[in-house]
């Protein structure tokens, strides 16, 4: 199993306090966390999931120590609720966009993308509420190409599910975080999306409030914002906050 997820929360929450600082993290960073918590050597409870979706957990009193989030409002959301102090957030890492195809595609040049989309579909988690598709949609139009995907988008639930369709022949191209195909088998890369094209992508990490081992999660924050955590993150194809900024 890639990593752990939310009925971790439900299990520990209402009850007994965790032991070990618990960690609530976007579901995108599931395998390079995973990796960074082995190599610290904490002993830390990871959970992953939806930054907006972990937000209202720790909004409803989950027992969280400390919170990774993909889209920057939910942290602000919780820092607006008291339940993280602004001056605690860092940016943890970065991450850039990728347009992918079934394994053995050619390369896209940007112009040719109307024509390669030709009676098929595109995949990429919901604009609406994913914040990879906000990402996406903004590059795309800032790039004059957003008219040869509208009509063909398939919203997805995440980036995984973006990543199955363009497996599964479902969708000819894809949209998602260059982190999400490290290392994953039936796609390949076709399309660097230019980092200039859309906002900055940060994830924002900060110790919460109401966490129950604040000395835990900091000596987790402190290692992730190491050297040896940032090239743990990048192993995995993020960008460390350094070049992300």
């Amino acid at each position: 199993m890639k990593c752990a997820l939310l009925p971790l929360i439900v299990a520990l929450w209402p009850g007994v306090a965790a032991a070990d600082p618990m960690l609530l993290a976007a579901a995108s960073t599931g395998a390079a966390l995973n990796e960074g918590i082995a190599e610290s050597g904490i002993s830390a409870i990871p959970s992953y999931g939806a930054s907006g979706t972990l937000a209202r957990q720790i909004e409803q009193g989950a027992p969280a120590d400390l919170y990774i989030s993909a889209n920057p409002k939910w942290m602000a959301h919780l820092a607006g609720l008291g339940l993280v102090v602004p001056e605690d957030v860092s940016v943890l890492m970065s991450n850039s966009l990728v347009l992918i195809a079934p394994e053995g595609a050619a390369p896209l040049e940007p112009a040719a993308l109307d024509a390669r989309l030709a009676g098929e579909s595109f995949a990429m988690a919901d604009p609406q509420v994913a914040p990879v598709g906000g990402y996406g949609q903004a590059a795309l139009e800032s790039l004059g190409l957003w008219g040869a995907v509208a009509n063909r988008l398939v919203p997805t639930r995440n980036t995984l599910a973006t990543v199955a369709a363009v497996a599964q022949g479902e969708a000819a191209l894809g949209l998602v975080y260059a982190s999400d195909v490290v290392g994953v088998a039936g796609v390949q890369v076709v399309w660097q999306i230019p980092r200039d094209s859309h906002p900055p992508i940060s994830y924002l990490i900060a110790p919460l409030t109401q966490g129950d081992d604040p000395e835990g999660a900091a000596a987790l924050l402190d290692y992730l914002m190491s050297d040896a955590g940032q090239a743990v993150l990048a192993r995995h194809g993020f960008l460390p906050m350094r070049e992300g900024s």
